[in-house]
């Protein structure tokens, strides 16, 4: 069976035609037509109703798909993470409830059902609240995840604009927590006095990379607030250019996230998603904390498709694939 994964968020659009025999990607592609535009071109017309505008720009983008992949889509089932199920999205769901299996059984879901101008039976999936805190897609991404969570106590940590660290015990997600840490660096990098010290760039090289440990022994001494004022008296005081004040910054910020896990049980499993170059800069930025856990950095590959295998999962939890043994 085939299937259309599609993770929609706020201000990025992603979708995979996936092969669920081999769990192989046959094509995709992403583009910058997130929810909050989608909702916006909605609110400019009136011929249409929410759900029908946002179904058909999803045709638009499936068109777009079919032709990149030479592939008939016709009657492939969609599966929808991310805003869509928001109150700016193409269907407002109630958001599941704590506890939640990894497995997904207990999902919030709402099914669409084909029609002549949209031949695709679309699941658009809530997203998981606890008393205080909320997400929306990151809950397919652990369900993604399942295979790779071996122990009984784990963490996993999936970095972003709102990083998450969310806690699971006996297959079930207990608790979670939402950080800042993305949305406050790009905001102090750019908003701020510090964008006269500061330029975008990889950190990659030893001497960036030193600057980034620099940045987390700063933000242990002084606290994050006064440690953002040294990014620029390092530019008025010591000459540091803008980039290693790049770096210095990054290493506060991921500090600044990472320093509660300090008094986290060590026999919690801790598995950090995101690319590999990412994953980099939160293992340095433990060490230069000296906080040694339990660790294990999901593959490069395997952390950008865990919301397509989160798909393909609930598919056969809801035995999709039966309903089209055709596909």
């Amino acid at each position: 069976m085939k299937l259309i994964s599609c993770d929609w968020g706020t201000s990025r659009f992603r979708v995979n035609l996936m092969n669920s025999g081999d769990l192989e990607v046959v094509s995709s592609f992403s583009s910058d037509s997130g929810i909050k535009s989608v909702n916006a071109a909605w609110q400019q017309q009136s011929k249409l109703n929410r759900t029908d505008f946002f179904r058909y720009f999803l045709q638009e983008q499936l068109q777009v798909l079919a032709e990149r992949s030479g592939q008939e889509l016709s009657g492939l089932p969609v599966f929808i993470s991310g805003m869509a199920s928001s109150s700016i999205g193409m269907l407002e769901l109630p958001y599941a409830k704590l506890p939640f299996s990894i497995t997904g059984e207990n999902l919030t879901y709402h099914k669409l059902s084909a029609t002549m101008t949209y031949p695709h039976e679309t699941y658009i999936l809530s997203g998981l609240a606890s008393n205080d805190d909320v997400m929306r897609g990151e809950e397919t991404q652990v369900i993604g995840l399942q295979n790779t969570i071996r122990s009984k106590k784990a963490l996993v940590i999936l970095p972003g604009t709102h990083s998450k660290y969310i806690r699971i015990e006996e297959g079930k997600i207990r608790a979670f927590s939402t950080f800042m840490t993305g949305e406050l660096f790009a905001t102090t990098a750019k908003f701020t006095i510090l964008s006269h010290s500061v330029k975008r760039t990889s950190i990659e090289n030893k001497a960036l990379l030193d600057a980034f440990r620099a940045g987390v022994d700063c933000l242990k001494s002084e606290g994050y607030l006064s440690a953002l004022f040294k990014v620029r008296t390092r530019t008025l005081l010591h000459d540091e250019d803008d980039e290693s004040n790049y770096a210095f910054l990054s290493g506060i910020h991921l500090g600044e996230e990472l320093r509660h896990l300090a008094n986290l049980d060590k026999d919690t499993e801790i598995i950090i998603c995101t690319n590999p170059s990412l994953a980099y800069l939160y293992r340095l930025a433990l060490q230069a904390l000296h906080i040694q856990l339990n660790d294990y950095v999901v593959p490069g590959e395997l952390s950008s498709l865990v919301t397509a295998y989160g798909h393909l999962a609930l598919a056969q939890q809801l035995k999709v694939d039966e309903n089209h043994p055709s596909s």
